[in-house]
């Protein structure tokens, strides 16, 4: 796996980071934690989690697991602003009993959706909730220091308070967090630029259409966390298509090793998307869904070595 100096919070990284948002929802926990342990034998090593992911169980999953690996091996970013929905009876089970199928079929995902089982709600930010959501994901992670706290879904408002920032620079100082990070859309990435401190690194998803953000956070000297890779707006079943109706577009991609030879046109749009965000965010962290065998296997294959922009 090769490897990132996120210079601005101060560690050595893998390039690729394991998103976990579904960790305990739609991925169970037994299969979930397989999926950690073959991403870590991977060589992954940057964890992304928060207090709603995985309908509220992800952060307690994630630290189950990593209290079996070496202490600090591991870099942790976790957030604070949305919170899971509560969870009755009948939305649990909903959850619980329908989840083997659910990867497998739209419409369960759909009803379940419906539901409001996943519909996560953002919180205001205040003083104490930064400092009691963190305190939490502490005690569910198990760790004493996460490496990065982020606010997530920022509004660039709340950049500005002085008690918001307060309370961030005062938990970088205990120990508690080693770097605090904004985790939002565009405008919040280019309102982290603006401010600087406390904030040390943005995570956005990767920006396909506009660069702007990306690029002022990496002219701030911020580090730079991205998702979303393979698009928000069915981009991969897009350039799937693509490839599909013009197949001598595929020979440039796997002519330059992105990809084996003999892959789908959907394995080789998902391996040139992936090429797309890494030469993007080349000295930072890109964040993939890895919980299946096959995508792991792929998307580490394609972070062997230093990025390079795909030929297409």
């Amino acid at each position: 796996m090769h490897k990132v100096s996120l210079g601005k919070i101060g560690v050595e990284t893998s390039a690729l980071g394991m998103g976990c948002a579904s960790l305990g929802s739609r991925i169970s926990a037994a299969k979930g934690h397989e999926a950690l342990e073959r991403a870590w034998e991977a060589g992954v090593r940057w964890y992304d989690v928060a207090p709603a992911y995985g309908a509220g169980e992800a952060e307690g999953l994630l630290g189950d697991f990593l209290k079996t690996k070496p202490a600090d091996a591991a870099q942790i970013c976790t957030k604070v602003g949305l919170l899971p929905p509560p969870q009755s009876a009948a939305k649990k089970l909903i959850r619980t009993v329908l989840r083997p199928a659910v990867g497998a079929l739209g419409p369960l995902r759909a009803m379940i959706r419906k539901s409001g089982a996943t519909a996560n709600h953002k919180t205001p930010l205040s003083p104490d909730l930064l400092r009691t959501s963190l305190e939490q994901s502490l005690t569910r992670l198990k760790v004493e220091q996460v490496t990065l706290y982020a606010l997530h879904n920022a509004d660039p408002a709340d950049l500005q308070r002085d008690d918001i920032l307060r309370v961030l620079e005062d938990l970088i100082a205990t120990g508690k967090t080693r770097a605090v990070a904004v985790a939002g859309d565009g405008d919040a990435a280019l309102a982290a630029c603006a401010k600087g401190a406390p904030f040390s690194a943005v995570q956005l998803a990767h920006p396909a259409q506009d660069l702007a953000p990306l690029q002022a956070a990496q002219a701030a000297n911020l580090d730079a966390i991205t998702h979303s890779v393979f698009g928000v707006a069915g981009e991969l079943a897009a350039l799937e298509h693509r490839l599909r109706q013009d197949p001598s577009l595929q020979t440039p991609i796997t002519e330059a090793g992105f990809v084996k030879p003999d892959a789908s046109p959907k394995e080789i749009a998902a391996a040139a998307l992936l090429a797309r965000a890494r030469a993007a965010n080349p000295n930072g962290v890109v964040l993939c869904s890895m919980f299946s065998p096959r995508s792991l296997k792929q998307n580490v294959a394609a972070a062997q070595t230093a990025p390079t922009a795909p030929p297409l």
